[in-house]
């Protein structure tokens, strides 16, 4: 009777912590997919720019879905020539980390480009770079660096 009774407190325990796990693993869940949620929620186009005194612009136009990112990136820089191409990447918590496809001298290229978000703005971040399969990367651990003086800051978006 001892035994039954030693067995049945045994099970019951085992199911009980079984099902606590369960609980938090769930409320995790939940966690994650009402964070997912509100950044779907939020998801529209987004536009930002720099405009320095030197005469150089540059105006980056975002819409997020999910921590999936798409846009426009157009670099107006004083006696260069102006590259106007498309973004297209992934959010990593506040840094957005992109291929930019543009074409500049008739020739279209892609480079990875990293904005570090501050507020509502973002900063991009410079770095040791190398070419790879017709692309050109950010060399692996590169240390990037991120220039607070060039903030690109959120402006109303143009249509």
């Amino acid at each position: 009777m001892k035994t039954t009774h030693l067995l049945t407190f045994l099970t019951v325990a085992l199911l009980c912590g079984c099902n606590s796990n369960k609980t938090n693993t769930d409320e995790a869940t939940l966690k994650d997919s009402t964070s997912a949620a509100s950044v779907i929620a939020k998801s529209q186009t987004q536009c930002y720019a720099l405009m320095t005194a030197q005469g150089d612009t540059i105006t980056l136009t975002l819409t997020q879905q999910g921590l999936d990112v798409h846009g426009t990136l157009v670099y107006s820089l004083f006696e260069k020539d102006r590259n106007i191409g498309t973004l297209r990447g992934r959010m990593h918590a506040d840094t957005l980390r992109a291929d930019y496809t543009f074409e500049s001298e008739g020739v279209e290229s892609v480079r990875e480009v990293v904005f570090l978000a501050k507020g509502e703005n973002f900063v991009e971040g410079y770095g040791s770079t190398e070419e790879t399969d017709n692309k050109t990367i950010f060399s692996p651990g590169a240390i990037l660096t991120f220039d607070s003086e060039e903030v690109l800051k959120k402006t109303e978006c143009k249509e």
